[in-house]
């Protein structure tokens, strides 16, 4: 019987090993370069928001342009006006997400959308200073419930896109994308309804019992 010399110890594992390793960092750098991008919008997102709280503040007659003496959200009562009004940002960030720049282009959407918000809401609180604060979470922060989880998910998912974007457009290898993004594109489609439907049926009612 043919005898084969033995091979050396551990010889055999050192490369699924190395591979192992080298998967492994690979998936780290990518958890830690979504975290990064997550908090970069939410910092972005909270300084336009202490910036747009400082001008608003300042402004006369700014909630004239949110609250009509009836109760209608921005002036109109159409729920077709309410979804555009909901989901113009989210619209802004998928434009941005096909472009070279998105990863420019979507933060600066982010604190623009954390600007205005804030913004608007101390307008309402200083129009209304016996019940501001209600106003506020009514007329804003019910839809707000809604819509800004799904801005920062198309936000998050866009700035993913738009890097791989670039780097195909670069000749660089292409960051591995996450699956079944039409799932969440359907829930946060799904959210923006649900945010004209309570801007349009709830807020108007319980805007009307406050003032």
């Amino acid at each position: 019987m043919q005898q084969y010399p033995p091979k050396a110890a551990g010889a055999g594992g050192v490369m699924p090993a190395y591979r192992a390793i080298r998967r492994d960092a690979a998936a780290f750098m990518r958890r830690s370069g979504e975290l990064l991008s997550l908090f970069l919008l939410c910092v972005l997102f909270i300084a336009g928001a202490a910036a747009g709280t400082v001008l608003g503040a300042s402004v006369p007659g700014g909630a004239e342009d949110v609250l009509s003496g009836g109760g209608a959200v921005y002036g109109t009562e159409s729920f077709l006006g309410l979804l555009f009004s909901c989901a113009k940002y989210h619209l802004m960030v998928l434009l941005f997400s096909t472009s070279l720049f998105g990863l420019l282009l979507i933060p600066a959407a982010v604190a623009f959308r954390g600007f205005v918000l804030a913004c608007t809401a101390a307008c309402i609180a200083s129009a209304y200073p016996d019940k501001g604060a209600v106003l506020t979470i009514v007329v804003l922060g019910l839809p707000s419930a809604l819509t800004l989880p799904g801005l920062f998910i198309l936000a998050f998912e866009g700035m993913g896109f738009s890097s791989r974007l670039t780097a195909s457009y670069l000749r660089r290898p292409v960051p591995a994308g996450r699956s079944r993004g039409e799932n969440r594109l359907a829930a946060v489609g799904l959210m923006l309804i649900l945010a004209a439907a309570v801007e349009r049926f709830l807020v108007p009612q319980l805007v009307r019992l406050l003032i």
